[in-house]
């Protein structure tokens, strides 16, 4: 190929290296989804866009694609399907029972003895939940094949049972997924109270046929867009420090047990006390604390920066927990202060973690940034996604803890599910081959870079009307590069 691309300016050859190294990533994580005992997943979301972080999974036979919100505070997985005229417009068209030839409702004669149903006058069982902001869905539940990711990730489809939105309301009807994935623990049996609690519902179904798989962990590394969930075990290889381990309580809930709260040296909390219950929920974006602790969590930190050049910002006068940067393009890291909160540890003696200021904060606009706490209405403690931000967090049930590492976790933007269908077609080269799966990668490295150098290098005139500048290029959507 040398005269061909040694017919390419540096500006074509720079483009076809950037494709190149989009194409690099996506290989890296082919691979690592391909690690024994370990299954994965990409997340989507981000703290101001979305406010959640959310998956994909394909539902029935032939599969369809939609998309649920990972929250660990809740148990249950259901979404909108069609002829639902109470739901809202999401990412992606509702699921179609009847295009499935393998979806059956679940009926009232069919429950065992460790589900609940609520019978419905044509014999489904129905469901109804409500949610602490307020927010409600209703629907029927059925039972159809799933697997966790998009079609290129191509996990096994299993069984699995879900629920069929009939209504939904407030955020469930604005949001842009179509649904909730809840990996809250289950409860242990009314006649078997003293048991450990079972691991989420979803994760029992999805990983029951894989006995290499230990459904009993998981793990969310979040990153600014989007992640990766990783069912058996954790997202090592994104890691930049070691994981701290902390006590978990698994009865309904992820409950931590947390002991003091600094602001840099100065005292929030001395107690466990003062933080009445604590969760660690990713369906919540903000960390809630109780009102006491919010207030002085403020003062602290405008005593640190008082002491410390204003923190190289100033407050907004309109808000009282955000503020301006003086260089619009620096980070918060630099010159506010860390937090630090000390668990109960899983084993001997307390752990202390660590929390960044480009975590408990989230940009709103050019140069200012906000605090991603706010103050609880009751004296409970909710852990959200900026209490996850940029680190692994690892739900280890079967060792009743919880562990935190920070880490550079992969960013993943939602593609439009058109370009996926039309991607979907390189499966012919044998990506899904484990065998061949290293020439087929290398031959498709060479085919994008080539494509991309020939679709790049177009006439003077034809550049000036469809590549105006290179920052327009670099504001273009993945879509539009391929397209």
């Amino acid at each position: 190929f040398g005269p061909f691309f040694f017919g390419l300016s540096r500006r074509h050859l720079r483009q076809a290296s950037k494709m190149l190294w989009f194409w690099v990533l996506f290989v890296r994580e082919i691979y690592a989804s391909d690690v024994d005992g370990v299954e994965t997943a990409r997340l989507y979301g981000n703290v101001n866009k979305y406010a959640y972080y959310f998956i994909d999974l394909m539902v029935g036979t032939p599969p369809q694609l939609t998309s649920v919100i990972v929250d660990t505070g809740s148990h249950l997985l259901a979404f909108p399907c069609g002829g639902c005229e109470q739901c809202g417009h999401h990412l992606e068209p509702a699921v179609d029972i009847s295009k499935s030839s393998t979806a059956h409702w679940q009926h009232c004669n069919e429950v065992t003895r460790n589900e609940h149903c609520q019978c419905s006058q044509d014999n489904r069982c129905k469901y109804s939940e409500t949610y602490s902001e307020g927010s409600a869905i209703s629907g029927h539940w059925f039972k159809d094949q799933v697997r966790i990711g998009d079609s290129f990730q191509n996990n096994t489809p299993v069984e699995v049972k879900m629920g069929c939105h009939d209504s939904e309301n407030k955020l469930f009807y604005t949001q842009q997924a179509n649904g909730i994935m809840g990996l809250a623990p289950v409860m242990p049996a009314a006649w078997a109270p003293n048991e450990a609690a079972e691991p989420p519902e979803i994760l029992s179904y999805l990983f029951r046929h894989k006995k290499h798989i230990d459904h009993r962990i998981f793990s969310l590394c979040v990153g600014e867009w989007g992640g990766l969930l990783t069912v058996g075990g954790s997202s090592n290889a994104y890691h930049t420090g070691g994981i701290t381990w902390m006590k978990v309580t698994t009865l309904g809930y992820y409950v931590v047990h947390p002991i003091s709260f600094h602001v840099d040296s100065l005292m929030v909390a001395a107690s466990p006390h003062e933080y009445g219950k604590t969760i660690v929920d990713s369906g919540t974006t903000l960390t809630y604390i109780p009102k006491a602790m919010f207030n002085r969590l403020l003062l602290n930190i405008d005593t640190f920066c008082g002491t410390h050049h204003s923190c190289a910002a100033e407050k907004d006068q309109t808000n009282k927990n955000c503020w301006r940067m003086n260089d619009a393009n620096g980070s918060p890291d630099e010159t506010f202060p860390t937090l630090h909160l000390s668990f109960q540890g899983a084993g001997a003696g307390d752990q202390i973690v660590p929390w960044k200021p480009r975590s408990y904060m989230s940009e709103r606009g050019y140069g200012i940034w906000c605090l991603s706490i706010a103050a609880s209405s009751n004296h409970d403690t909710i852990l959200g996604i900026s209490w996850m931000l940029h680190r692994d967090t690892i739900f280890d049930m079967g060792s009743r803890r919880l562990g935190m590492a920070s880490a550079h976790c992969p960013n993943h933007q939602k593609v439009p599910t058109t370009l996926w269908e039309r991607l979907t077609a390189l499966g012919h080269l044998g990506l899904s081959d484990a065998k061949h799966r290293p020439w087929s990668i290398l031959s498709l490295m060479v085919l994008v870079v080539l494509v991309t150098a020939v679709a790049i290098r177009p006439s003077r005139q034809l550049r000036r009307l469809f590549l105006p500048d290179d920052k327009a290029v670099r504001q273009t959507d993945t879509e539009a590069l391929l397209a």
